[in-house]
């Protein structure tokens, strides 16, 4: 509202100021939305994995989150499978040579997260579900070199900190509440602003009884 722009001088006007805060809106509830989503599919689709969550205690305070490492640990693997914003929109800002290819200064690049997640070359088993691959030290390094869920450097997301607090205590208190199963179709992901199910995520939900 008070920072002007560093080419053009220009502050927000009152219409941009709204169209910005209603992008932030949406981008935080349509991304968690679909990360959580697509987290319950897996789920259903691992039921020892699905009972590891159900077992963790309840956490409600922020600062308990490593009390709750399963839950931690399928939701990053969520992001990898099924990252919420699958490809992303970068302008060079100088000549780049990427692979013997030129970019020249303005360039357009399409950037990937959903490709790079699942390369062969970088990942153990990439296609797998497989949430305890974080401890290993292929996990450790892919999630310093080639995890980007939302995105890297003076353009990541600014919501990343946040999302990584919300999405596993919510899961972890929806996995305590219910049992998930698969419902009558397989998803299939379409990209339309995040990723999601082209025709939805079909689940059924049954709470648990607790002793």
């Amino acid at each position: 509202m008070t920072t002007p722009d560093p080419e053009t001088g220009a502050l927000f006007t009152p219409t941009e100021m709204v169209d910005e805060v209603a992008t932030f809106f949406l981008a935080g509830h349509e991304t968690s939305a679909s990360a959580l989503a697509w987290a319950l599919y897996l789920l259903a689709r691992s039921p020892e994995w699905q009972d590891r969550l159900a077992a963790e205690p309840e956490v409600r305070d922020f600062s308990r989150l490593r009390d709750i490492p399963a839950a931690r640990a399928v939701f990053r693997e969520t992001l990898r499978l099924y990252p919420p914003v699958a490809m992303t929109v970068r302008t060079t800002t100088r000549p780049e040579t990427l692979r013997d290819r030129k970019a020249p200064k303005g360039a357009q690049l399409v950037l990937s997260p959903w490709h790079l997640h699942r390369h062969e070359r970088l990942w153990e088993q990439p296609d797998a579900f497989d949430p305890a691959r974080w401890e290993t030290e292929n996990g450790k390094t892919c999630q310093r070199e080639a995890f980007t869920p939302f995105s890297a450097g003076p353009r990541a997301c600014p919501g990343a900190g946040f999302a990584m607090i919300e999405g596993p205590l919510i899961l972890s208190a929806l996995v305590r509440a219910y049992r998930i199963e698969q419902g009558t179709a397989e998803p299939v992901p379409v990209m339309r602003l995040t990723l999601r199910g082209k025709d939805g995520i079909s689940l059924r939900l049954t709470p648990r009884i607790r002793a």
